[in-house]
C-alpha cells in the first residue's frame, strides 16, 4: 500500500500542512489506496514533507510530484484535453497561490499576535520532551525575520495580511460563477488552489484573512464542493 508521510490532523482539519493537504486531497478524489502516516521533515529525503514511499519502496518527495506521479499513469488524467495556454495558466496561478498564501498561513499562526497566542498552547503537545519548550520559539523567531522581509509584521496586521486578501479576491473574480478554475471539470490545480483556500477557511480561530475569505461567497461553494468529492467522510470540526 501507498504510504503517505505527513503532519498529523491539527483543529479538526485534515492537515495544517496545505501541501499535505494538497497531496491527500487528490490520493482521496481518485480514491488511491493508501495509509497516511503520522511523519515530520526529517524522516524526508529533502527535508519537507509530504512524501510518498510506494509499493516497490520509491521514496517520492513534493505534492507537485506525488500527484505527477499518479497521473502519469492514471486512465483519467484530470488535465486530459486542457490546452497549452490552459496548462501554463493553470501552472502560474498554482505557483503564485502557493507561495503567496504559504506566508499568509504561516503569518495566522507565526506572526499575527492573536493567532500566535491561540496556535502554540495548541502546537505544544505534539512535541516531544523538552522541545516543546523551546522549539516553537526558535522556529518563530526565524520566521519572523523571513516574514519581516516580505513586509509582514506582528506589529501591523492588517498591512500583513493585505496581499493575502488581495490574492483571494481575484481567485473570486477568475472562478465567477463557474464550478472549478477551469470550468465544469476538476482540474490538478483545484487540489491545490483548495488546499490552500480550504486552510485559510477551516482553521477555528478567525483574523482578518479568513474573515475576508468567508465573505466570497464562491470560493465558500468551491471549497464544499470539492469537500463533497474527496471529503464526504472527514468530519470538519471548529
Amino acid at each position: 500500500m501507498i504510504k503517505l508521510h505527513q503532519f498529523r490532523p491539527f483543529w479538526g482539519m485534515p492537515n495544517a500542512s496545505p501541501f499535505c493537504m494538497k497531496a491527500e486531497t487528490y490520493l482521496r478524489y481518485k480514491n488511491v489506496d493508501y495509509q497516511p502516516v503520522p511523519s515530520d521533515p526529517r524522516k524526508s529525503p529533502t527535508k519537507q514533507i509530504p512524501f510518498i514511499v510506494t509499493e516497490d519502496g520509491e521514496t517520492i518527495t513534493d505534492s507537485e510530484k506525488i500527484i505527477e506521479y499518479f497521473e502519469i499513469q492514471s486512465d483519467n488524467k484530470l488535465d486530459e484535453g486542457m490546452s497549452e495556454a490552459e496548462l501554463a495558466q493553470a501552472w502560474l496561478m498554482r505557483t503564485r497561490v502557493e507561495e503567496e498564501l504559504y506566508w499568509q498561513i504561516t503569518y495566522m499562526r507565526w506572526g499575527d499576535p492573536k493567532g500566535w497566542d491561540v496556535f502554540l498552547p495548541d502546537l505544544k503537545p505534539s512535541l516531544p520532551g523538552r522541545k516543546k519548550y523551546f522549539l516553537p520559539f526558535m522556529v518563530r523567531f526565524i520566521l519572523l525575520r523571513q516574514m519581516k522581509k516580505r513586509g509582514m509584521t506582528p506589529q501591523n496586521t492588517v498591512k500583513s495580511y493585505a496581499s493575502g486578501i488581495s490574492l483571494l479576491s481575484k481567485l473570486s473574480d477568475v472562478l465567477g460563477d463557474e464550478q472549478f478554475f477551469f470550468g465544469d471539470k476538476i482540474r490538478t490545480v483545484d487540489m491545490s488552489l483548495y488546499a490552500f483556500i480550504a486552510n485559510i477557511m477551516d482553521q477555528p480561530h478567525s483574523n482578518l484573512l479568513q474573515d475576508h475569505a468567508k465573505s466570497l461567497q464562491n470560493l465558500v461553494v468551491y471549497c464544499a464542493r470539492i469537500k463533497e468529492l474527496a471529503w464526504k467522510d472527514w468530519e470538519f470540526t471548529e
